[in-house]
């Protein structure tokens, strides 16, 4: 048992011994108001070189609200699932587990979803491949649609509208983003009260803190397509918190129990923790590689040393590789047909190489698959051959071979399946640590369900030999269980990295000496220079959580129809990789979306001054705005989507009047 130490007002002054090294304390003050507390957690750590103590602080908070339970949703493209904690003990998590085959339980269920012919959500997961084969064998399958890997579409770094996306099902057929998204959500949703209630507690929602997790490379309409999709699904948006999933799993590894671990990586984990360590989190998940570099500042908290990097290297490579390579040897019009006809063999073969590709062993000398009876008929019935005929005719004879109903692959030709995927993570990774800011990492942190596999993990050990990388327990479920601790606390991160130059559009008295006329516009008997880029945040500069930045702006309403005075006012938003852009036209500008402000009492006045405040968030910016003349203040928000100007409308209607008074 942990002797706990008397914890003085000077922590720096612990009297600990080593009995006490890797425990971890929660010290809880109640306040006088409901669901609020503040809290320190901490982790002892003993280094037992140096025999020097030390604390840190996994949490923080100050008087922070909270609600009785955490739920956090992880949405994967490969795996969904969710997992909730209660405020009295956050720690004790309960992942949610999902009937596979037969009595088999997993912690997630493939990211499958069945809509009927009327694009209504009938069935996730596990459920979803069962009823589509059932459908299948009975042919009655041709107007359902059936759809995996979804989240990939929001992957896509392009501008877009949420409401008209779409994603493409098993059969080719095109289905709203919207529907698919939403019924997933819902369906989580309603399954985890049906849990708790089962368990016999009896929650409103309101009372629920829901956190849905997304990549850190995502783009900011990415990011809040997914928002919109939740809120669409019936959760509050009050209640509702996006967290950057390598953050968050980097937050579940520092808090993992002692008895969930192995000694070495605990230790491991506290050393990296240690204040003044920076580490480089790579997250590898179905569909994308996410890479994030964090620094633990003094009081426990993390900063962003680089903007979020990545791409499409998810364990899906693999995935794609493979049946590439199948439809290569077999044929184009073979595979088609056995996807399409067979649905039920083909979710059994793309499942059975889901567990040969995590469970492959570097000195492992064949891996072999089953192959379906069915997939075995198409294959005589299009080519006119015996599949084991095929493979025996194959230049690749000796290294993949048919045999007595099974597929065998050579341990080398197997590995080929992965090369693209994992070079790419290893060059990216160098590209990283190249920069200036990251030159002083220590420790690679793998996380995600990709960074299972014992050929990722070498490759990473092997490319990066200075560097020690932890890859703990339970890394396939980092994401899911660090979103639960970070929706009891999310005040874990201080600094961020801005990706880009971030500004608002404005226009400005016509200045001759100052505005090129050509950017200009006569409005009555006053000339504006119209589209000035009014910048908020710069490129690379950190930003800290908390931080605010202040526009001062001006309008005249005078004479303005009283529709126009009582209407939300929207400014166009613009990103630039520029530093200091100096128009909204200048090259490399990108409309990003819009920021809406409400007018302070219902109403703008004839002479507005107002400023406009915007705030950085753990996960995003919030805005306020304030009439200066009367102190009096309204909301605000970024909507980042793509607005639709009208035809003929005014180029001052979507942006202010710069104020520098």
């Amino acid at each position: 048992m942990a002797r706990v130490p008397k914890i003085p007002n000077d922590t720096t002054d612990v009297d600990a011994t080593s009995d006490i090294a890797g425990a971890r304390f929660t010290l809880t003050v109640p306040t006088t108001h409901t669901n609020t507390q503040s809290s320190i957690s901490l982790l002892i750590v003993q280094k037992y070189i140096t025999n020097e103590i030390f604390l840190i602080f996994v949490f923080f908070s100050d008087s922070v609200s909270r609600k009785p339970l955490v739920v956090c949703l992880d949405i994967g493209t490969t795996y969904t699932g969710y997992a909730y904690s209660f405020i009295k003990k956050p720690d004790e998590i309960t992942v949610r587990k999902w009937a596979s085959e037969g009595t088999m339980l997993s912690p997630k269920a493939p990211s499958s979803v069945l809509l009927t012919p009327e694009l209504s959500f009938h069935s996730f997961g596990y459920d979803a491949e069962r009823k589509f084969s059932d459908l299948h064998a009975k042919n009655d399958h041709k107007s359902w649609n059936f759809v995996n890997g979804f989240k990939m579409v929001l992957n896509d770094k392009k501008k877009f509208d949420a409401n008209v996306l779409n994603v493409l099902d098993i059969q080719n057929h095109y289905v709203p983003a919207s529907a698919v998204f939403t019924g997933v959500i819902r369906y989580l949703k309603t399954d985890l009260m049906e849990q708790l209630t089962r368990r016999g507690y009896h929650l409103d929602e309101s009372n629920i803190q829901f956190v849905v997790t997304v990549p850190a490379i995502w783009s900011e309409a990415a990011k809040q397509a997914m928002t919109d999709f939740s809120v669409m699904a019936g959760i509050q948006k009050e209640n509702l918190m996006i967290a950057y999933e390598p953050e968050v799993a980097a937050l579940h590894c520092v808090s993992m129990p002692a008895s969930q671990v192995t000694v070495r990586t605990r230790d491991n984990i506290a050393l990296m923790f240690k204040p003044g360590c920076s580490f480089l989190v790579l997250d590898l998940g179905g569909g994308t590689t996410d890479i994030t570099v964090q620094k633990v500042e003094r009081d426990g908290k993390l900063s962003q040393l680089r903007t979020a990097s990545g791409g499409n290297w998810g364990e899906n490579c693999v995935n794609n590789s493979f049946f590439d390579d199948l439809t290569k040897s077999l044929g184009q019009k073979v595979f088609q047909k056995f996807v399409t006809t067979n649905s039920g063999d083909y979710f059994y073969l793309k499942n059975q190489f889901e567990v040969a590709k995590r469970n492959f062993k570097n000195d492992q000398e064949i891996v072999y698959l089953h192959i379906p009876s069915s997939l075995k008929k198409i294959t005589k019935e299009v080519n006119g051959k015996k599949i084991g005929d095929i493979f025996n005719e194959l230049e690749t004879h000796e290294k993949v071979y048919y045999s007595e109903g099974k597929l065998n692959y050579a341990s080398e030709y197997f590995k080929k399946f992965f090369s693209s995927s994992v070079q790419s993570i290893v060059d990216e990774v160098k590209r990283v640590l190249k920069s200036k800011r990251c030159s002083e990492v220590e420790y690679i942190l793998m996380v995600g369900g990709f960074s299972e596999s014992e050929i990722v993990r070498e490759s990473i050990k092997m490319a990066f030999p200075e560097i020690r990388v932890i890859n703990p327990e339970d890394a396939s479920l980092s994401v899911l269980k660090g979103g639960v601790l970070f929706g009891h606390d999310p005040d874990t991160v201080r600094f961020r990295v801005c990706p880009q130059s971030y500004g608002m559009a404005m226009h400005e008295y016509f200045n001759p000496k100052k505005h090129d006329l050509s950017k200009s516009c006569k409005v009555g008997n006053t000339q504006f220079a119209v589209g000035c880029f009014e910048k908020i945040f710069e490129k690379d500069e950190i930003v800290e959580v908390g931080q605010q930045k202040i526009v001062r702006v001006a309008e005249d309403f005078t004479g303005q129809p009283e529709k126009m005075r009582t209407q939300n006012k929207e400014i166009e938003m613009y990103a630039s990789a520029a530093k200091d852009p100096t128009f909204i036209s200048d090259p490399g500008c990108t409309l990003q979306g819009i920021i809406v402000v409400s007018p302070p009492g219902g109403r703008w006045p004839d002479k507005m001054k107002g400023k406009i405040t915007f705030e950085v968030t753990v996960t995003g910016i919030n805005v306020s705005f304030m009439d200066r003349n009367t102190k009096s203040t309204s909301g605000g928000e970024i909507r980042f989507s793509e607005p639709k100007p009208q035809a003929g409308e005014n180029p001052l209607n979507r942006s202010f009047r710069k104020d520098d008074l």
